[in-house]
Parts: structure tokens; sequence; C-alpha cells
């Protein structure tokens, strides 16, 4: 038995195990522990954060695509005029003339673009103005099996995500052919919306032509 530590014997031993306090070891594994939560916690922040900017491009291009469908509805004259792709490099004039069917079309498709790129989002000033919204190079591709008539028009707007993924086969990410090899040899990184609905374009004597 080891004598116990007194006020009058403060020279006495203690048991070894009750004087050591805590190993080495035990202090690297503690601080390994805590490493890797700490690990676990940066990795899941950054999950969250890419989630977060994936859900908000898909809310933008939902947006954009409602808003396209809603402008042909409101123009059906010009319904022909609607149906192209538009990417980053397409062109228009900076003074589009917006009065008639045909100029409303091309003034639409111009705000389109600029939807898509974020151009009315900006941060800064002068020379030093920069966009901060729109989608990550986009694409947008209006399509009709009766371009100009009465029937189903499809609105497709793809742009590129942050991680590649493959799209599973048969899904409309794998069949559609809106910028189509644009975003990686096999689509890998591109991401897709698309809408659909039946446009009505009347005639004179106020029927679907």
């Amino acid at each position: 038995m080891f004598p116990k530590t007194t006020a009058a014997n403060p020279d006495a031993c203690c048991p070894p195990r009750s004087c050591q306090g805590f190993t080495l070891i035990e202090v690297l594994i503690s601080v390994f522990v805590f490493a890797v939560a700490l690990l676990g916690l940066a990795a899941l922040q950054i999950t969250a954060r890419k989630t977060a900017f994936e859900s908000a491009q898909r809310s933008l291009a939902a947006a954009i695509g409602q808003d396209v469908l809603e402008r042909m509805r409101l123009n059906t004259e010009a319904l022909a005029s609607y149906t192209a792709t538009i990417n980053a490099n397409t062109t228009f004039s900076d003074s589009l003339d917006c009065m008639g069917p045909a100029n409303l079309a091309a003034c639409d498709r111009r705000d389109f673009q600029r939807s898509l790129l974020g151009a009315t989002e900006t941060t800064g000033t002068g020379a030093n103005v920069s966009t901060v919204g729109g989608l990550t190079n986009p694409t947008l591709c209006v399509t009709s099996s009766n371009a100009g008539g009465s029937g189903r028009y499809t609105v497709t707007i793809v742009w590129r995500g942050r991680d590649s993924s493959l799209p599973e086969a048969g899904s409309e990410n794998a069949s559609d052919t809106c910028g189509n090899g644009q975003y990686g040899t096999n689509n890998e990184y591109r991401r897709l919306f698309r809408i659909s609905t039946y446009i009505c374009r009347e005639g004179v004597s106020g029927g679907c032509i």
C-alpha cells in the first residue's frame, strides 16, 4: 500500500496511476478526434453552400422561364420570333424599337438575355460596375412543333453547375439538345430547367390558328 500524502507527510508517494494524470497518447487521441470533428463541420458547411447556390440558380431559371412564356402569351402575333436560342454571345441592338409585334419580340429576347446574365443586378460604380446575379454560362432555347401558330411551346434553360454529374439515361437532361456539348464532353456540368405550355394564337374570328 502507498501512504497517503498529507500536510504532515507531504513527501509520501501516491499510486502511480493517480499521480500521472493524462498520458501523451490520451492527449493526442483527444486532439485527433477534435480535428476530425472540425473537418467534418467544414465539409458540411461547404456542401450546404454548394446546395444553396445550385438551388438559387434553379429558382432563377424557373423565374426566367415563366417570364418567357408570359411574354409570349401577350404577343402571340410574333410567336415565331420567340423560337430561338439565346446565350451570352447573342447580339442585340442597343437602339431597338419595341413598337409592333416583331420589334416587341426582339426587345423581349434582349431582356431574356439580360436576365440570364444578371445584367440588372450590379455592384460598384463607374468603371468598377460588375454583375452579381444571373446564371453561370446560360443558354435559353425556345422550341415548338408549330412555331408561329397555336401549339405547345417549350422553354429550356441550361447553365453550368459547379460539380460534374452525369445525366441519367432517359432523363430530360440526357435527351435535351439545348447547349449540347458546351458543358463538358458528356454534358456532365449541364444543369437544366424545362417548362412547357400550350399557347393559343387567336385568329380574326377569335379562334386558335
